[in-house]
Parts: structure tokens; sequence; C-alpha cells
């Protein structure tokens, strides 16, 4: 199921896709992230409602308003590798963890402004997003697929200039409507648990980023358990697993995104993400 949240005639609901329609839903994306999770997706699917072209809506990020975006950093090997003489020299020991407000979260299709006085040097990162569908504290690993609800994409545009000036992440990572997520949720049962599958980033149709998920450094349960010992996940809440190599600013020369380009960022069986990018003074 691919689940998505979307606008029609200024009414926003959360609906799945079907073909090239999306079946409304009398459910709220919440309740239905809870189904997902609880193993009920034929729940959704039973609770349909009208049928509307895929053409005739706009999609959403498939988050909540109260949704927590907890990030992981460093989460490839190769991209440890690539990046030891200015992040971390060696392979953490633990999940390197930050957050991104929701004020930075975008929508697929979504035109992203970057503000060229805010920096120059804004940066690729495709990523798969982990979208959590049931309360969660001290989760052990055993118990994390329990709590999944699907898996999502993510392209965690980063200010590399601003990153790399403050010990702490967050200035680097948080550019207003810069992280655009979707463009769907596809349920755990569909997809499975403990995936391997397959990541692409390209920038104007060329590959930047390929990798698979088999070589993330700490897998789901792991990042579930890290981050549920310390605060509760909820209904909603997205785990963005971090980054393979290939980002722009290790590249030589180093690359970054301009006016007119189009970021895709693909994940075998999850969806295509895809924005154009404006750049303003």
């Amino acid at each position: 199921m691919q689940l998505v949240q979307y606008v029609h005639q200024g009414t926003t609901k959360c609906g799945y896709v079907d073909g090239d329609q999306v079946v409304g839903l009398d459910w709220s994306l919440r309740d239905a992230l809870v189904l997902l999770a609880a193993g009920q997706a034929e729940r959704v699917s039973d609770a349909k409602a009208t049928r509307l072209q895929m053409a005739d809506v706009t999609l959403l990020p498939p988050v909540l308003a109260s949704s927590r975006i907890f990030c992981i950093g460093i989460n490839y090997l190769e991209h440890q590798e690539e990046s030891k003489d200015v992040f971390i020299a060696n392979v953490p020991e633990a999940p390197v963890v930050f957050l991104k407000d929701r004020s930075t979260i975008t929508g697929p299709d979504e035109v992203l402004v970057l503000p060229q006085s805010l920096s120059l040097e804004f940066d690729w990162e495709g990523e798969l997003g982990v979208v959590i569908g049931a309360p969660a504290r001290g989760v052990s690993k055993k118990e994390a697929w329990d709590v999944v609800a699907g898996y999502t994409v993510v392209n965690d545009i980063s200010v590399r200039d601003r990153q790399l000036r403050h010990v702490q992440w967050t200035l680097g990572k948080n550019a207003p409507a810069s992280t655009p997520i979707g463009p769907a949720v596809v349920d755990r049962d569909t997809i499975g648990i403990d995936p391997d599958i397959e990541l692409t980033t390209r920038v104007n149709g060329e590959v930047k980023q390929h990798a698979f998920t088999r070589d993330l450094i700490f897998d789901i349960p792991t990042l579930i358990e890290e981050i549920s010992a310390v605060t509760p996940l909820l209904p909603g809440d997205v785990i963005v697993s971090g980054t393979p190599a290939g980002v722009g600013f290790k590249r030589t020369p180093p690359q970054y995104l301009t006016d007119g380009d189009v970021v895709e960022v693909e994940i075998d069986g999850v969806g295509k993400l895809t924005n154009t990018i404006k750049t303003e003074v």
C-alpha cells in the first residue's frame, strides 16, 4: 500500500494510490499509520471513500503537524570514509542523531527555493525514512519492527558551509522548506522487515549516490532502540536513516545544487521523490 496525504479543492485528506488514482479514506493519516504498524493494511484499504485522478490532487509530505524528524548522520561506511576529515574520523560507536524542525519539511514535486543569501553550498542527501506507527518507549531491537508503519523517501538537503561552521549540525540541517519527504508511505508488510533495498540519487539524470540499505552501520532496530530509550517515539515520527557516499561537497571539485537542477531520490519499492531547485538572492 502507498499511503499518501493530499489536497483537493482546499481539503487535506489521507488516501492510497491505486494506479493513476488516489482513493480517499475516512481515516486520518495518524490512524492509518497506526493500522499499518498493527499489520492491518486491509482495514485501511477497506475504508474507501472517493476516487480522484492523481493529476487532480497535490501531494503533501506524508507526515503529521506533530511529526518529529530524527535524522541519523554518518550511517554508511563509505560516507564515513569520504567525510572523515571533516566529520567523524572513526566509525561511530553509537548512532549520530540530530533533529529537523517541522518547518524544514516540504513535499514531492515542490520547487525548493534555496536562498543564496544563506549559502551557495546546498548539497543532496538521499535517504530511507522509517515512519513510526505506534507509541514506543524503551523498545528493544527485538520489538522494534512492531512500531514501524512503513517507509518513505527523504532528501536531507544540507547547507554545507553552515554545517561545517558549527560543532552541532542543527543550523546546517534546518533551512526552511528544504527537506522533501514522500511521495508516499509504503507499508512495512509490503517491503518487509530488515529491508535490503536499492537507493539512488540523481541530479539532472546523473547518478550521484548508489547504495543498498544492507550497508547501514546501524540498522533500523538499533536506531529505534537507541532513540526510544531516551524519548518516546510517536505515530507519525520519521527516522531518516542516513545517506550513502557520493555527496556533493566531497567531490573533486565540490558540486552543489544550482538553479534549475532536478533532484531525484529513488528507493526500490518505496518510490521516487523528485524536486526542482530554484535559487534566489
